[in-house]
C-alpha cells in the first residue's frame, strides 16, 4: 500500500499525468488534422462536399483506433513510470531504513552506492557519518571503561584505608593522611582534566586570552619541572630567543601544555639523559619543540599518542593518559597544531605551532 506522501508515488503520478496529457493532446490534434485532411481529399478527388456513411464510418474507425493506441501507450507509460520511479527512489528507501536503524542505536550501517549522482553522493556522506558514529561509540565505551579503571583503584584504596582507620586496625599517622591527601588531589586533577577535555572537544572551553610572551611562559615551566629533572639527574637544554612577539594565549592552559610535554619527556627518558626545549620564530607562527633521547616510539603508536588514556607498551608509571590529549585540545583551541616525530637517531620530538595572528 503506497503512502500518498511518498516521493515514488508523487514522481510516478506527475510523470504519468504528463504522459496522459501528451498522448491525449496528440490524439486530439491527430484526429482533427486527419478529419480536415480527409475532407479536403474527398472534396478534391470526388467532388463531394459532405461525407457519406462510408466516409463517416472510416473516420470513426480511425478515431477509435487512435484512442485504443493511445490507451495502450498510457498503460505502458504507467508501468514504465512506476518502474523508473521505484528505481530512482530505491536508494532513498535504503537510506531511510538505515537511518531508522541508526535512530535505534545501530550505527553499523553501510548503504551500497549504486550511482555517482546526488543520491549516490548523499549515500557516501551517510556511510561516512555512520562510520564516524560507530567509531565515536566505540571510543565512548573505551573512554568510560578507562574512567572506571582510573577512578576505581584509588577510590578502593581510600575506602579501605578509611575503613581500617575507623575500625582501629590502622593508626591514622601523618604519613598515611598525607598519602591519602595526595591521592585525593590526584583524583581531583583527573576529574578536572576530564572536564576540561570534554569542554575542549565540544568547543565550549573558555579561554582567557591576553598578550603573552611564549618564551617567558616556557621558562616558568622549566623552573617548575626542575625538581623532577634533578631527581632523575637529567639536563634540560633551552634555546629561547629574546624579544619574541607576543601571542594571544590563555597563559594557564599553555603553561599546562608545555609542562605536560616536559613531564612526558622526563618520564620517558633514562636517568642522566638530555631534554631539549627550543622555540623558533617562523614567518607565520611561533614554533615550540620539546625533544628527548628516550626510546623510539613505534610507528603504530604515533597516531594514537594524543588519544585519551592511551598508553604505549613501554609507558612510564605515574601518568593518567590525559596529558597529551589535553595538550592537543588546548593547542587546537588556540588555532595551533601539535605533532610528534620519533626516530632512533634523534629520539622523540613534540612540536607545537601557534599562529601569530
Amino acid at each position: 500500500m503506497f503512502d500518498r506522501h511518498s516521493i515514488q508515488l508523487k514522481l510516478a503520478g506527475i510523470t504519468f499525468l504528463l504522459l496522459v496529457f501528451t498522448v491525449c493532446s496528440l490524439i486530439a490534434l491527430t484526429n482533427a488534422q486527419m478529419e480536415t485532411a480527409f475532407g479536403d481529399y474527398i472534396s478534391l478527388h470526388l467532388s463531394v462536399m459532405e461525407h457519406g456513411p462510408a466516409e463517416t464510418m472510416f473516420i470513426h474507425s480511425v478515431h477509435q483506433s487512435l484512442w485504443w493506441v493511445g490507451l495502450f501507450f498510457i498503460l505502458l507509460g504507467l508501468i514504465v513510470t512506476s518502474i523508473i520511479a521505484a528505481n530512482i527512489t530505491r536508494p532513498l528507501r535504503r537510506l531511510t531504513r538505515a537511518a531508522a536503524a541508526v535512530e535505534h542505536g545501530d550505527f553499523n550501517q553501510c548503504v551500497p552506492v549504486d550511482s555517482s549522482d546526488e543520491v549516490g553522493r548523499l549515500t557516501k556522506v551517510f556511510n561516512g557519518m555512520t562510520a564516524r558514529l560507530a567509531q565515536n561509540e566505540c571510543a565512548q565505551r573505551d573512554f568510560f571503561a578507562s574512567i572506571t579503571h582510573e577512578l576505581r583503584t584509588p577510590l578502593a584504596l581510600l575506602q579501605g584505608t578509611l575503613e581500617n582507620m575507623t575500625a582501629g586496625v590502622t593508626e591514622p599517622t601523618p604519613e598515611r593522611l598525607f598519602a591519602m591527601q595526595e591521592e585525593i588531589m590526584r583524583l581531583n586533577r583527573l576529574v578536572t582534566d576530564l572536564r576540561d577535555l570534554s569542554l575542549a572537544q565540544a568547543h565550549e572551553l573558555r579561554l582567557h586570552l591576553r598578550p603573552t610572551d611564549l618564551g617567558q611562559l616556557a621558562q616558568q615551566c622549566t623552573m617548575l619541572i626542575q625538581p623532577l629533572l634533578d631527581e632523575k639527574e637529567q639536563m634540560l637544554q633551552c634555546q629561547i630567543p629574546e624579544h619574541l612577539p607576543r601571542l594571544m594565549l590563555d597563559a594557564d592552559r599553555m603553561r599546562q601544555v608545555v609542562g605536560n610535554l616536559l613531564v612526558n619527556a622526563s618520564r620517558h627518558s633514562r636517568s642522566g639523559s638530555h631534554i631539549r626545549l627550543t622555540i623558533r620564530e617562523q614567518s607565520d607562527c611561533i614554533e615550540l619543540c620539546v625533544a628527548n633521547d628516550g626510546p623510539c616510539i613505534p610507528a603504530e603508536d604515533l597516531p594514537h599518542l594524543f588519544d585519551r588514556f592511551y598508553q604505549s607498551a613501554d609507558h612510564a608509571p605515574g601518568g593518567s593518559g590525559l596529558g597529551l590529549a589535553l595538550a592537543r585540545q588546548y593547542t587546537e583551541s588556540h588555532h595551533g597544531t601539535i605533532a610528534a616525530v620519533s626516530t632512533p637517531e634523534e629520539g622523540t620530538v613534540f612540536t607545537i605551532r601557534l599562529p601569530k595572528a
